[in-house]
């Protein structure tokens, strides 16, 4: 096993894995309240029989002052009086009633080491010592596997140590054993990924490292989408495909360097955290891992947004659509009824004595258009036959309007997000594939190929709205409408 370094340099570039507070909690003297002095302090029947052997009273006070915080922390302490004076206190009124607290004095080095042997054996308990001290450092290898987050590592060995019913060795240690597991597992992967990289993707993860007009690519690359407006996404999109060639690599190799999703998320994150000069001064190798993992991340935290971004604008054309059809379904309603009497006074032109037999239809049709306009015929009519007004064929109308803004909109992120489905040869997903390839090649709809095109996947309420019948070399065939 590799030995943890341990140079007055090492110390000072400690990696810093907790804060102070939590360093306390972990690793500092209890403070405890009332009530859980007398949870902390309370005594088994065995306990209480290994107290009563205590030769002095200081001897006695002292060991149940050590029981009680290593219950509280698994950790032994050298107490001072002072500090220690409140639970003290209630040793004392609890356990020597009547005994005062000047006859408690400090406890010798090897009495207090002989009571630390008493405590790990009552409480079934060992120290953490050579042996097993080489031991975490495995563990913490195996950890850095599973994770490369420091805070991770950290967590996982103090939850086996607790789980083995080892007091853990000091901050420091830990420290050390976790940057040495971090700096170990990163160096197996920078291995596997300089004998991976290509040439030219080696030059295509230094470049983000490259200023272009005075902006560094990885810069340009961190930023992310305002909003879901057109110029943020096709930035998005530009953003996507310059990363694209890194991620196609990156997505074979993490797996077969068996790096976990939470390790590459937190290599990922160092690229956010350090600054551009800061990764240039470090060991190529390591940036590149960091570089990559962020071009891992970013292309899929980028797709997701443009995922998401065209289901919004989808929903928002279709809500457009959808209210515009209530609307106009109101005002044909209200016309209808505003039109009614002049509906009626039309039908009396039917049984007019005052226009001969033999008028022509057309003088009919004039005055009839006197009384009611052209225009408002049809909503009257389907009004007095009781025809529902057709909400879906509105909707299609307004998407015909609306064109121009959908395809500005939609139609370069339709091509951009790869489509997939639980089954590849499902119809809409051969649909999505027939229409995508349609548009890369910058074609009309209209070209799509009938044969090819899975009309089973329209449902045929809007079959009149999707496709439409042409007549190629007097041959009738069906193509995709395209506004």
């Amino acid at each position: 096993m590799p030995a943890l370094p341990s140079t007055k340099t090492q110390a000072s570039k400690r990696l810093s894995i907790l804060s102070t507070e939590e360093i306390d909690s972990l690793f500092g003297l209890p403070h405890f309240t009332e009530s859980e002095r007398h949870i902390h302090f309370d005594l088994s029947p065995q306990e209480q029989e290994t107290v009563d052997t205590a030769r002095t009273i200081t001897a006695g006070v002292h060991l149940v002052l050590q029981l009680g915080y290593f219950k509280a922390r698994a950790q032994f302490f050298v107490v001072r009086l002072d500090y220690a004076r409140p639970d003290m206190d209630h040793i004392l009124t609890r356990y020597y009633p009547g005994r005062a607290m000047a006859e408690v004095g400090s406890l010798s080095k090897p009495t207090r080491l002989a009571q630390q042997r008493i405590v790990l054996a009552l409480l079934n308990y060992r120290l953490c010592g050579g042996a097993e001290k080489q031991a975490l450092v495995a563990f913490a290898q195996r950890s850095a596997m599973l994770s490369t987050q420091p805070k991770f590592i950290l967590r996982e060995v103090l939850e086996h140590l607790s789980n083995q019913r080892t007091v853990a060795p000091g901050y420091t240690f830990l420290q050390d054993l976790v940057s040495q597991a971090v700096t170990d597992e990163r160096k197996r992967v920078t291995r596997k990924l300089d004998a991976a990289l290509s040439a030219k993707l080696q030059q295509s993860l230094d470049a983000l490292l490259q200023a272009d007009d005075k902006i560094h690519l990885i810069n340009v690359l961190k930023h992310e989408a305002k909003d879901f407006s057109n110029k943020e996404l096709r930035q998005e999109v530009d953003r996507r495909k310059q990363l694209a060639p890194l991620h196609a690599f990156a997505q074979t190799f993490l797996m077969d360097a068996t790096l976990s999703s939470e390790s590459i998320k937190y290599y990922a994150s160092l690229v956010q955290f350090y600054t551009v000069y800061k990764l240039r001064r470090m060991d190529a190798a390591t940036a590149r891992l960091y570089l990559l993992c962020f071009a891992f991340h970013r292309f899929r935290q980028i797709n997701d947004n443009l995922i998401e971004a065209f289901i919004h604008l989808v929903g928002q054309f279709d809500k457009q659509a959808k209210l515009a059809a209530k609307v106009a379904m109101h005002q044909a309603s209200e016309e209808a009824n505003s039109n009614l009497k002049a509906a009626g006074e039309v039908l009396g032109l039917f049984v007019d004595e005052s226009i001969a037999g033999d008028c022509p239809f057309s003088t009919v049709k004039e005055r009839a258009f006197g009384l009611l306009e052209m225009s408002a015929f049809p909503s009257v009519s389907n009004y007095l036959r009781n025809v529902a007004f057709d909400k879906l064929d509105y909707e299609w109308t307004y998407f015909t309007v609306l064109s121009a803004t959908i395809k500005r909109n939609l139609r370069h992120l339709f091509c951009d997000i790869d489509f997939t489905g639980r089954l590849e040869e499902a119809p809409l997903v051969t649909a999505i594939s027939v229409m995508q390839n349609l548009l890369r090649q910058n074609k009309s709809l209209r070209q799509a190929d009938a044969s090819k095109f899975p009309e089973a996947v329209i449902p045929q309420a809007l079959k009149k709205h999707i496709l439409v019948e042409t007549i190629e070399d007097g041959k009738k065939r069906k193509a995709v409408l395209s506004q």
